[in-house]
């Protein structure tokens, strides 16, 4: 008994009865709750409000922006009582709609614009038609007034009124042109400005509609709402300071901005906003470790020295930290997971063949240099109160928390380098939130001194920032004597140095005075520090870092009005000793990435 057309029209069946329950789609209104803001992307949240109904029901939110990542939608019931989700998608239909009237106003102000600099090319065309007609006319009128004036016959009168004429019009010719060209870059430029408001205007015009569907039921009738999460792109923050150095320098304010740049094509009115160095994360499956296959080769491939080995391994490290990122932003597809999981994949077995190749020298070298170069802090603030954020081109700046640190402020003097000294305080980031990496304003009182940058701060760590020159202290080095002798096959040289520091304020200050001896990374060069005036700083971090690199710093201890003939000077000496038929001499130049490699070392632990 054939029993497959009855299944068959049962199924229809209940298709149509599934289709009739699910109704007609009902559209929702919805308002933006709440937006994390990541660096390039945004994740919003918006409440939708459901029909009153129960049952099936189709809902529509529209307007989506135009910025808006279709595959990142999702909603939530999120608590609703009696509400379940069955699937949500996005969809995005042309619209077909007349231009709008400004819009129009423009295309026609361009038509007009664009026949004003055909016309002006037409005449500029016209005059170099003439300009070659008078070159002709000059090229036969030459020959033969030369002809009429070997036979006698020449009319000078007529030769003159012809030159005159021609010189005339070849001035009436430079004159327009001057005139058209100076038209034709005026129109270009009206053009360009004319084009780019039509792009403003014509860009914020939705040119499709971008809507969400959510398939839900509800087991009961009366209010009930689900929550729409949609990632965005073109948004982003990034942090700044703004630092003031209070009183006695025992404190500085430190106010914590963030630049917000929206570009979604949504305005967020009123809503909680939440800042994140985080990276918004779609997909839910981890990446997944394959084998590493090696083989051997006859020739050694291995970076040879510390600077190229860090160098490789940064760069190696960077590609494998964005395809992290990338990885853990896609939408999950099975298609996606496979290729941005061998892409991670890749970029590790490319970092960790570095580490199988290079020389076991280079690799303890590079230890501290890499471990210095740690990825930033992932942290999230969120903000009290609402927020309101338009969708513009600009920056806009939000405060994210003031605090007051303590502060120990110092000077620096480096006359090597320069006759500034520098105002310094070194903070304690005491909050309970770690500062990021960023730009600062920096204010003694209400006065501007200057501008720097923020490293990534963690709680707890302290971390010196600059405010600027101060103009009543000052610091000068001179060469105050140099010897250079022969003895038992050796040449020694000794150098004889005076370091002066100046303070033209009625209090005492301590300053941190830095200069340097040569240093060297071989045995047939002996550099010695000699005789100094003053004891080196005992500090355990320069003890540490630099001392042994040749780096000399003391801590002083300035008196009030200590200038001229009160200043108070530092001297040193240094002796190197090396084969008498050795110079030191450009060789020293190679050693420029070296000393390059250290010095960005120290600007990225400051």
């Amino acid at each position: 008994m054939p029993t497959k057309p009855y299944i068959t029209l049962g199924m229809l069946f209940v298709l149509l009865l599934a289709t009739a329950a699910l109704g007609e789609p009902t559209i929702a209104d919805s308002r933006i709750e709440s937006v994390t803001v990541y660096r390039g992307q945004a994740l919003v949240t918006r409440v939708v409000t459901l029909p009153a109904e129960k049952g099936e029901l189709q809902v529509v939110v529209e307007d989506l922006p135009a910025a808006v990542i279709g595959s990142s939608l999702a909603a939530s019931a999120d608590g609703a009582e009696g509400v379940t989700i069955r699937s949500v998608r996005y969809r995005s239909e042309a619209l077909d709609q007349a231009p709008r009237e400004d819009v129009a106003e423009l295309d026609e102000q361009i038509k007009d614009t664009n026949h004003e600099i055909f016309a002006n090319k037409q005449r500029l065309g016209l005059l170099d038609s003439k300009s070659a007609y008078l070159d002709k006319l000059a090229t036969f009128i030459t020959p033969t007034a030369s002809t009429e004036m070997s036979k006698g016959v020449l009319n000078v009168e007529t030769l003159g009124r012809i030159t005159q004429m021609s010189f005339e019009a070849r001035g009436d010719i430079v004159e327009q042109r001057i005139e058209l060209t100076r038209r034709a870059a005026d129109l270009q430029e009206e053009l360009g400005l004319l084009q780019r408001r039509r792009t403003e205007l014509a860009g914020s015009g939705q040119q499709a509609a971008r809507q969400a569907v959510i398939f839900v039921f509800k087991d009961r009738s009366g209010a009930a709402a689900v929550h729409l999460k949609y990632l965005v792109n073109s948004a982003s923050w990034s942090p700044a300071y703004n630092l003031r150095l209070n009183g006695d320098g025992s404190t500085v304010d430190v106010e914590y901005l963030a630049e917000v740049q929206q570009k979604s094509g949504e305005d967020w009115a009123g809503v909680r906003l939440t800042l994140s160095t985080a990276t918004p994360q779609l997909n839910a499956r981890n990446p997944l470790l394959g084998p590493l296959w090696v083989g051997l080769t006859a020739a050694a491939d291995q970076p040879a020295s510390a600077d190229k080995y860090v160098k490789s391994k940064r760069l190696l490290l960077g590609g494998q930290r964005r395809a992290g990122e990338q990885f853990a932003a896609q939408s999950g597809e099975k298609g996606g997971n496979l290729e941005l999981g061998w892409a991670l994949n890749k970029a590790a077995a490319d970092s960790q063949q570095l580490d199988l190749a290079a020389d076991p020298a280079a690799v303890r070298a590079g230890r501290g240099r890499l471990r210095a170069m740690e990825e930033g802090l992932a942290v999230s603030y969120t903000l009290d109160g609402r927020m309101h954020l338009a969708s513009r081109s600009d920056r806009q700046l939000i405060q994210i928390n003031r605090l007051e640190l303590p502060a120990a402020t110092h000077y620096e003097a480096t006359p090597l380098l320069t006759n500034y000294v520098h105002q310094l305080a070194e903070l304690v980031n005491t909050s309970p939130m770690p500062l990021l990496g960023g730009p600062y304003s920096a204010y003694i009182g209400q006065e501007f001194v200057g501008k720097g940058r923020l490293p990534v701060v963690a709680r707890g760590q302290n971390v010196t920032v600059g405010f600027g020159i101060d103009t009543q202290l000052r610091c000068s080095r001179e060469l105050v004597e140099k010897s250079d002798e022969v003895s038992w096959g050796q040449r020694i040289q000794t150098f004889d140095y005076q370091l002066r520091l100046e303070n033209f304020k009625d209090h005492p200050v301590t300053v941190r005075l830095y200069d340097r001896i040569p240093a060297s990374k071989t045995e047939d060069i002996d550099i010695t520090l000699g005789k100094v005036s003053d004891e080196l700083s005992t500090d355990e971090l320069y003890v540490r870092d630099l001392k042994d690199k040749g780096l000399l710093r003391w801590d002083i201890q300035l008196p009030a009005n200590a200038a001229g003939a009160e200043a108070r000077d530092v001297t040193y000496r240094f002796v190197m000793k090396f084969a008498k038929n050795k110079h030191l001499g450009r060789q020293a130049g190679n050693l420029l990435p070296v000393m390059k490699a250290d010095y960005m070392m120290r600007m990225m632990m400051h």
